[in-house]
């Protein structure tokens, strides 16, 4: 029942009706950053790099991808993640955004991998703070299936713009049994 309501919340996000959108919010750029996640009774934290794109098409609809590449103790964990979303404008500054999307995780080692997919869903909001700040909050929802299970986290972020197109910025998820750091720059189109 839990998937079922976080599948319906998903979806009706990415379909509602065309409205405008946040002033200024772009939904088509390129990320890259700097990445760390610390797992829960796991020694040292891993980390890498994270490379996400976002192109929106159809005034209120955008389609992402993301790969991050992290490494911790000789295992290097590689996520890779496709999706549609849609945005709507609750007022001329603030965003309602839904995304539903599937993602792969594989981790090797020296003459060892192994790898599992799932989907995700997530509903949030995204707004403009002034001419130069971003704000976006979420909740997102993973599910691996299996032995693999679910998860469900709370994600933060902001963004400082130095022009309309050029940003820096910082994330903060966390889940269960994960937490997420994410600093980087932002290229908006």
């Amino acid at each position: 029942m839990k998937i079922l309501k976080a599948m319906t919340a998903g979806l009706m996000l990415a379909a509602l009706p065309l409205a405008s959108h946040a002033e200024d919010m772009s939904y088509s750029f390129v990320d890259l950053g700097y990445v760390e996640t610390e797992i829960d009774g796991v020694g040292p934290s891993a980390d890498g790099f994270a490379l996400r794109g976002s192109v929106g098409f159809a005034e209120n609809y955008f389609a992402f991808a993301e790969y991050s590449s992290q490494s911790v103790s000789g295992v290097d964990l590689d996520i890779t993640t496709v999706g549609l979303g849609g945005h709507y404008g609750l007022a001329d500054n603030i965003d309602l955004v839904g995304r539903a999307g599937w993602f792969k995780v594989k981790a090797s080692t020296t003459g060892a991998s192994a790898d599992d997919d799932g989907y995700l869903l997530s509903a949030g909001l995204r707004g403009k703070v002034g001419e130069s700040v971003e704000l976006d909050g979420s909740v997102i929802y993973t599910d691996v299936g299996g032995s693999g299970g679910d998860d469900t986290a709370i994600a933060v972020g902001g963004r400082y713009f130095f022009t309309k197109n050029f940003a820096v910025g910082a994330e903060y998820q966390h889940g269960s049994d994960t937490s997420t750091v994410l600093v980087g720059v932002r290229y908006s189109f």
